[in-house]
């Protein structure tokens, strides 16, 4: 059965190449009224997919979350010293620019809760963990 077969009523469809008719029914007129509208492309122009910046966020956001403990150095720093202004804190934003290419770093100060940018190429995270001597030890324990 072909696509013509299938429909009945509708006097013509058109080429499926050309245009698509949709059928209506108007209030004014009796009967089913026929327009033809050109056919719409609803494909996304210049989409390529992943970009090197979402993949690199992707990985970014992989390995450091929000609230973890991490070291940095702060944005202009440099300005002033030669080794920079290094910070330590939690992670507290990673927003990426898409117009620029760049992915902003900020960190929270644990003691003044000041938000601070610091550069994502210098960020690392920062293990902290209790080392207790020998005796400390055995008095836990014990």
């Amino acid at each position: 059965m072909s696509q013509y077969q299938r429909h009945k009523g509708l006097p013509f469809y058109g080429a499926s190449d050309n245009f698509n008719f949709t059928t209506g029914r108007s209030s004014f007129t009796p009967g089913i009224s026929i327009k033809s509208v050109p056919l719409q492309d609803m494909s996304v122009k210049g989409d390529t997919g992943y970009s090197k910046l979402d993949i690199e966020v992707g990985n970014l956001r992989q390995h450091f979350k929000p609230g973890d403990r991490i070291r940095g150095i702060v944005v202009n720093s440099h300005l002033t010293k030669d080794t920079g202004k290094k910070i330590v804190g939690t992670l507290h934003k990673i927003l990426p620019n898409y117009l620029t290419g760049e992915i902003r770093v900020w960190v929270r100060d644990t003691k003044t809760l000041k938000l601070t940018e610091v550069y994502m190429d210098t960020i690392e995270r920062v293990y902290e963990n209790a080392v207790l001597t020998y005796s400390q030890f055995i008095s836990l324990n014990s």
